[in-house]
């Protein structure tokens, strides 16, 4: 008869290289995770910006002021909502890539020690 262990106790009779890798893809993987929750937010930012931009422009009547550097003296520039929500978009494309090599190569990056 086997003796059934709870994760925590399996977790102590691990070599010490292996917790520590496993603690590394844990926090890799976390990191994916937050990675992902902050470009949805930036698509949720970008689309009110986008509704409100549009809003604004039709009701007061004024004109739609160029985003681009060095327009009308101004030195720098700031992405439209159109382009914000490309870019998380593309982002969120590269991360789901990113995920899905780490699910893929999740034994192997435990089971080594990862280099400082």
């Amino acid at each position: 008869m086997a003796i059934n262990l709870g994760p925590r106790d399996r977790v102590k009779t691990l070599p010490k290289v292996n917790r520590r890798a496993l603690r590394k893809y844990g926090e890799f993987w976390r990191a994916l995770q937050l990675v992902g929750d902050a470009l949805t937010e930036a698509e949720k930012v970008a689309a009110q910006a986008g509704d409100t931009k549009a809003g604004k422009r039709g009701r007061t009547g004024a004109k739609e002021t160029s985003a681009k550097a060095g327009t009308e003296g101004r030195h720098w520039s700031v992405a439209s909502p159109e382009e914000i929500s490309a870019s998380a978009k593309k982002s969120h494309s590269s991360l789901r890539v990113m995920a899905a090599s780490a699910k893929k190569w999740e034994a192997e990056l435990i089971s080594r020690e990862w280099r400082k």
